[in-house]
């Protein structure tokens, strides 16, 4: 994790869960997904009067009885709270409460930085494993490096039998220009160095990493769209274009939960070279129509244009997908997305905490709202366990068309409202990597991988790593050995044995070389990334678009 974040490919699986992610629409806000369980405070919504036009201050009324009167003592607060869970209860599953602390982690992922040290770090036992000192960032400033262990905070061990990851991150934020006192060990050595931080401003990237595919073909992720998005994705593309001659882009949107609406819309704008194309617009019983145009001024030409989705794309990042996919401007391959096309306004209630409340539903340029159903919010919530079970994520049955209305691209072809975007080309979920004993084996990769390097001298080629390089059996065994003390063993079948080697060399790409290798380690086997290589050179739609 980068300091109280999880590591660049279990981040995204963490945080979507439990941060909103959202669009600016003026000042409205395209939600994403938070979860639906959530603290609430005060309310009060006042008429032009100035008074209460909903209730007419009962609910402080019957609350003040209670907090006097009641057998048992009772906080108001709480009673408060659980009176706003109710009212929110028959509201759609996007107007939601969201406390002080939570208002402020989402808008640090929303504006790209947080005040730290700036370390990508796993907790490993009784130390903080430094996995990487973010490049010009306080760490790196003040000597840290990729390897080394911090096992002191202010002087204070951390005590693996009580400390708690939040407990630790806490002590690493702070102020910025305020300072922190780390004991760190390095390899080889057993003399604990102190070294004081300077807390600062780190940034968090939303453009996880850029890389050419092909001669022509150009890769880049996106993890979000916070505010530096498109900065990010520029300079993606300037690279891409200035060094390496890119003539076609594969854009990953998978696992992307949305951000601002204002970054999806100027990402577009480099991949529509005509004027005036509506990319999106929102309209709502209270707000009025609202259309988004390209702007016909890019930077870069880009030919082919390919969208990678999956069931936990959203909002932003099916913005983006809808508008090329109605367009016919490129191929969207993958599965069916998330589903979110609902409009929310922000309200700053006096504790620093904020009431997000729709108000709107955004569309695609075809006139499709993708908002799935949420009559069901258990059900709504769920969703994933749904397309399991109904087959739809493993290819068993074609995806479900939740409204059945039918809609045309500008070629011709029929798209389908409701549910989310549906893809030209699915690639379905490989089930056996739902297994639950494959997925705790999965999890003991990194901290295995940090302790193999620790204690071997690797010495490897990055030019051939990623066609020759296979993991030696040595490695193999001792894997096995360390799972034994999780009662785990390495009995698996031959897809998924392989695929535990996959992911061990994957790590150790990011340890022994960086980003970069991670990613081209991930992708070499990923069958959506060869589906697309496979389509990029003869699908039609490409061809004529």
């Amino acid at each position: 994790m980068v300091e109280e974040q999880e590591s660049q490919e279990k981040k995204i699986n963490i945080w979507l869960p439990f941060l909103l992610s959202m669009m600016m629409v003026g000042g409205m806000l395209v939600g994403s997904k938070l979860n639906k369980k959530q603290p609430v405070t005060k309310i009060v919504i006042e008429n032009e009067e100035g008074q209460s036009s909903i209730g007419q201050g009962r609910i402080e009324e019957l609350i003040r009885y209670i907090e006097a009167k009641y057998v048992d003592k009772i906080e108001g607060e709480d009673l408060v709270e659980e009176a706003i869970v109710a009212l929110l209860e028959d509201l759609d599953p996007h107007s939601v409460y969201m406390t002080a602390e939570q208002v402020k982690d989402a808008d640090e992922q929303l504006e790209g930085s947080f005040v730290g040290i700036g370390i990508e770090y796993l907790m490993l036992g009784d130390t903080i494993a430094v996995l990487e000192a973010i490049e010009d960032g306080p760490a790196e400033e003040a000597g840290l490096r990729g390897g080394d262990r911090i096992v002191t905070v202010y002087d204070s061990e951390i005590d693996q039998d009580s400390f708690e990851v939040k407990d630790v991150v806490k002590k690493l934020r702070g102020k910025k220009g305020t300072h922190v006192d780390v004991g760190i060990v390095r390899k080889g050595s057993i003399e604990i160095e102190k070294i004081r931080i300077e807390r600062d401003r780190i940034p968090i990237k939303s453009v996880d990493i850029h890389y050419m595919l092909t001669e022509k073909t150009g890769y880049v992720k996106v993890n979000k769209f916070s505010a530096t998005t498109f900065d990010e994705f520029m300079d993606a593309i300037d690279d891409l274009v200035i060094n390496h001659q890119m003539e076609h882009i594969v854009i990953d949107l998978r696992q992307n939960g949305g951000g601002y609406l204002n970054e999806a819309i100027k990402m577009l704008n480099q991949i529509f070279k005509e004027q005036s194309k509506m990319l999106v617009y929102t309209e709502g019983r209270s707000v009025k129509r609202d259309e988004y145009h390209s702007a016909g001024k890019i930077i870069h030409p880009i030919d082919k244009v390919v969208i990678l989705i999956d069931e936990n794309t959203a909002s932003a990042s099916e913005i983006v997908a809808g508008a090329v996919q109605d367009w016919d401007r490129g191929l969207i391959i993958g599965r069916r997305s998330y589903g979110k096309g609902l409009v929310q306004e922000q309200y700053k209630l006096k504790n620093g905490s904020a009431l997000r409340l729709t108000v709107a539903r955004y569309y695609t340029p075809s006139g499709r709202s993708i908002q799935r159903d949420y009559k069901n919010k258990e059900k709504y919530h769920e969703f994933v366990s749904e397309r399991l079970d109904s087959g739809e994520l493993t290819g068993e049955h074609s995806a479900v068309k939740a409204d059945t209305s039918i809609f045309y691209t500008s070629g011709g072809r029929e798209v389908f409202a409701g549910g989310g975007i549906s893809p030209d080309i699915f690639i379905p979920i490989d089930s056996s990597l739902l297994d639950q004993k494959f997925n705790s084996i999965i999890n003991k990769i990194n901290p295995f991988v940090f302790r193999f390097v620790e204690k071997n001298k690797l010495e490897l080629d990055s030019e051939s790593f990623l066609k020759d390089y296979t993991i030696p059996e040595t490695m193999w065994m001792e894997f096995e050995q360390s799972l034994a003390i999780d009662d785990l063993d390495l009995e698996l079948n031959e897809k998924l044995e392989k695929e535990v080697r996959q992911r061990l060399k994957s790590r150790l790409a990011r340890h022994l070389f960086d980003d970069e290798m991670f990613y081209r380690s991930i992708n070499y086997n990923d069958k959506m990334i060869r589906k697309t290589l496979e389509e990029i050179n003869d699908n039609p739609l490409l061809s004529e678009n």
